[in-house]
């Protein structure tokens, strides 16, 4: 029953769970035809911005996927429940992205284009940035149910990683540790104020 739950989750929203794939595949390749015509600094700074795309689309198709559904009331009237609706959309999307994004870092790591490798320990810093933004996300997915807002808050948790905290924390554990223990905390919030059936009723009767 859970994985005929979680098929169905994945069979409404399956284009962006497989996203994280075409992206992952498509940046490889462009490393490969890269390494025939240019230097290994030009490929690093191409490199520096392509990886960064996987965090960003995280966000925008998380944000699409647990906004995309307006039958709150639906699913509230369901067994399954509106809370379970949105956890198992954000742990599908969320797992997804994880997988491509390590064996995006994997292909660039054996190919030593990975952008400031510091080895395998490396994989935290990426790997980290999708955890965190989606679970930011979620909690304001939960908190707005506005596609707009949702997306525009995990594009603001991107800069901030991205041009504030990661250039001065380069120790990809201590540059990951403070903001996951934050999105752990904002996830877990989320989950709480997510099992309240008659707030969500309310709030989308409101939009």
């Amino acid at each position: 029953m859970r994985l005929t739950f979680a098929g169905m989750q994945l069979k409404r929203f399956s284009l962006p769970a497989v996203l994280p794939f075409m992206m992952t595949l498509g940046i490889l390749l462009t490393g490969i035809l890269l390494e025939a015509i240019c230097s290994l600094s030009r490929i690093r700074v191409v490199m520096m911005a392509l990886t960064q795309v996987p965090m960003i689309t995280s966000g925008i198709c998380t944000a699409c996927v647990l906004n995309g559904d307006p039958l709150v009331e639906l699913s509230e009237s369901t067994p399954s429940g509106w809370r379970k609706v949105q956890a198992t959309r954000l742990l599908i999307i969320t797992g997804a992205f994880l997988i491509a994004t390590a064996l995006l870092f994997i292909g660039l790591h054996m190919l030593r284009l990975w952008p400031r490798d510091l080895g395998w320990v490396s994989m935290i810093t990426p790997v980290g940035g999708i955890l965190i933004v989606n679970c930011l996300v979620f909690l304001i997915a939960v908190l707005t149910m506005s596609m707009p807002t949702s997306s525009l808050a995990s594009i603001a948790v991107w800069l901030f990683l991205c041009l504030i905290w990661d250039p001065y924390i380069t120790d990809p554990v201590r540059q990951r540790l403070v903001p996951l223990t934050i999105a752990a905390a904002c996830a877990i919030f989320g989950w709480n104020v997510c099992g309240d059936s008659e707030r969500n009723a309310l709030k989308v009767a409101d939009l």
